[in-house]
């Protein structure tokens, strides 16, 4: 009897042990379980004006200016200081040019902000020793916009009167422009797409470039 009973205290206290050790298991694996919590509702859609806000908040961010220097050029005892602006988007802006004779200021010419830009230092192009009017007097051209193949320019005239040089508008018109001493005109070689191809001619007349002649070739022409 004796023996009964003490066999009927040991299962009693292996089977507490065993519920012991399977309520500590599955407690410890829920604490180490992650928690998850959903979020069932709807994500905000942006209004236009926000998404406009921040395209523009970002806009100024890539367009602060980060190096400001000059590039100077000299021709026939002038000196003209090109004024450039870095921007953080690697943009350079042409902002200003100083025209200097003997040390002394004679001109500046001030360059809408985007309005002269380019990629790369070997974009940059000036000249101060061609007469594009053909007038026997040299003019000012620089750089306006580069794009994949074609060119852009700003043409600035020297005039005799005023010994100032006076802004062409109408020579920003005129792609790739190449100076054609011989018979004092302009040509302008381009295409557009991959198979129009335009041959223009310029001449200078009253104050501004006029085309003179125009002709398109391609596959519907």
């Amino acid at each position: 009897m004796r023996i009964i009973i003490l066999l009927i205290i040991s299962l009693t206290f292996f089977s507490c042990k065993k519920a012991e050790k399977i309520n500590s298991t599955v407690s410890k694996a829920v604490q180490d379980s992650p928690v998850v919590i959903k979020d069932d509702q709807p994500e905000k859609e942006l209004s236009n004006e926000e998404i406009l806000k921040i395209q523009q908040e970002e806009e100024r961010e890539r367009s602060q200016i980060i190096r400001k220097y000059t590039i100077e050029k000299t021709n026939n005892n002038f000196k003209y200081k090109i004024y450039c602006e870095e921007q953080k988007n690697e943009v350079v802006n042409l902002r200003k040019i100083k025209i200097l004779k003997s040390g002394k200021l004679i001109q500046e010419i001030k360059i809408p902000k985007d309005s002269a830009i380019i990629y790369h230092d070997y974009e940059f192009d000036f000249s101060s020793n061609e007469d594009w009017n053909f007038d026997g007097f040299p003019d000012v051209k620089m750089i306006k916009f580069v794009g994949m193949v074609d060119v852009e320019y700003y043409l600035w005239i020297y005039d005799k009167k005023s010994k100032k040089y006076n802004l062409c508008q109408s020579f920003s018109g005129i792609l790739n422009p190449i100076l054609n001493k011989k018979d004092k005109e302009i040509t302008s070689k381009y295409h557009i797409g991959p198979t129009e191809y335009h041959f223009e001619t310029y001449n200078y007349k009253n104050g501004k470039f006029v085309k003179t002649y125009e002709q398109v070739e391609g596959e519907d022409y």
